[in-house]
């Protein structure tokens, strides 16, 4: 009698009404430990990132005379391999020289038509601001037509206008810039939240 009663309890508990619903909710759990996991480790890749100052976050060395570097926009073997490398290596030498010489209507130019440009803000910085040690990494398409390019570099400027929360002299850069190549002629767009870091270097 107790056996068929365990047998019949066992029984209701293995019916797919109540297995399948705790499968569920353990699957989910999981999910969420491997996802708070993985946005650790991204976390603290992030810092580790932010806190060199040194060639990592540029991807090249850093001049020992406390310079940009070459203005020389440079590919890296694996960007070299796409076929829209050259392009991509061309409106990024020219954003490169339009910052370099504080050409406002050639930096324009590299931009896609409806970029924010403040002219005051862009004449400020391109004052002092120079651009160098540029290196493509990567160049990854996406949908839309779009091109994910990231790309390290250094600039050197007064800190009077260097970002707020880093007045400094030189700074390393790491950024996400992305590529609009519709119309046959590629621009880029306007930087995305979270798609720079910087430090100073």
């Amino acid at each position: 009698m107790l056996g068929r009663l365990r047998d019949g309890a066992l029984a209701d508990r293995l019916r797919p009404g109540v297995v399948l619903p705790v499968l569920l909710a353990v699957a989910l759990v999981m999910l969420v430990i491997a996802g708070a996991l993985l946005g650790s480790r991204a976390a603290s890749v992030g810092r580790a990132a932010v806190g060199d100052t040194g060639p990592v976050l540029v991807g090249a060395e850093l001049p020992e005379d406390g310079s940009a570097g070459p203005p020389a926009v440079v590919l890296s073997p694996a960007a070299a391999v796409h076929p829209e490398s050259a392009a991509v290596r061309d409106v990024l030498q020219r954003w490169t020289d339009a910052r370099n010489a504080g050409d406002l209507a050639a930096y324009r130019e590299t931009l896609v038509p409806d970029a924010r440009v403040d002219p005051t803000t862009f004449a400020d910085t391109a004052r002092t601001q120079r651009v160098g040690s540029v290196v493509i990494r990567r160049i990854d398409p996406v949908a839309g037509g779009e091109l994910v390019v990231p790309l390290g570099f250094v600039t050197t400027q007064d800190p009077a206008v260097a970002p707020p929360d880093v007045r400094v002299p030189r700074l390393c850069w790491q950024i996400s810039a992305v590529v609009e190549t519709a119309g046959g002629r590629p621009r880029l767009l306007d930087p995305r939240p979270g798609s720079q870091l910087r430090s100073p270097c």
